[in-house]
């Protein structure tokens, strides 16, 4: 290796050490003043919130997680909303979660949401079967691919955030037993396609 080679190498390598050390130093700007909007009361609609269990607390760590349970015409869902900016293994397929609690996933098919498409998972356990929405947003698209959200997350990293806003895991599970209608969610709860 000639002395030249040996001087654009070690140019690199500094370069590159200096940028992984300013893709952890510098902060990217998270989805809170997104989430800080959502809607807790409106037309037809409210909700209360509801803090989060210590195994909950240990899987998010520092990301800031909203939990709140909306009451929408006779229905009640449990709504929790991830931004994983400061911890992005917060954000994953919520079906770990879901398997983790002992529940086996029987099918899964999508939901069309203004904006985009989430997916319907449909749960199992102990002879009881619920199910849960969930999707991705970065406040203008949604959809149900973790493979895009990790694309979303690593360009975000890369640009320093200029690439576009963090996107955010949302799931929604009515609470109780059951299932619910799903189409009729973006009428129900409005503000959660509203940030």
């Amino acid at each position: 290796m000639t002395s030249r080679a040996q001087k654009i190498l070690f140019a690199a390598l500094i370069l590159a050490g200096l940028l992984a050390l300013a893709w952890d130093l510098v902060p990217l700007p998270d989805a809170q003043s997104r989430v800080a909007h959502l809607a807790t009361v409106g037309l037809g609609f409210s909700s209360r919130e509801m803090p989060l269990n210590e195994t909950e607390k240990s899987i998010y760590g520092a990301a800031q997680v909203v939990k709140r349970i909306y009451r929408a015409g006779h229905e009640n869902f449990v709504v929790v909303i991830v931004d994983g900016t400061r911890n992005r293994h917060a954000v994953h397929d919520p079906g770990y979660c879901f398997r983790g609690a002992g529940w086996t996933i029987a099918g899964e098919r999508a939901l069309v949401l203004p904006g985009g498409a989430g997916k319907i998972l449909t749960l199992q356990k102990n002879g009881e079967t619920r199910e849960a929405v969930f999707w991705f947003s970065d406040g203008r698209e949604r959809h149900a691919q973790i493979a895009r959200c990790w694309w979303q997350t690593a360009m975000r990293r890369l640009t320093f955030g200029g690439s576009g806003p963090a996107p955010v895991l949302v799931v929604v599970q009515p609470l109780g037993d059951g299932c619910s209608d799903w189409n009729l969610l973006p009428a129900q709860l409005p503000a959660l396609f509203e940030f």
